[in-house]
């Protein structure tokens, strides 16, 4: 993966990973694990990428 889009899929996941954080600390049950389908669309973009 070149360096431009593996910065952006790390910032977008640690973006997505401080919201579901911040979420669970508030409480917010539903809004925390709506960000799972992201952290899944990463992971499957990285794997593909990396092929």
């Amino acid at each position: 993966m070149k360096r431009l889009p593996a910065l952006l899929t790390l910032l977008f996941a640690s973006v997505v990973i401080v919201f579901g954080t911040w979420s669970l600390y508030n409480g917010n049950l539903e809004a925390a694990f709506s960000s799972f389908p992201f952290l899944l669309i990463i992971y499957v973009y990285v794997k593909m990428s990396a092929k």
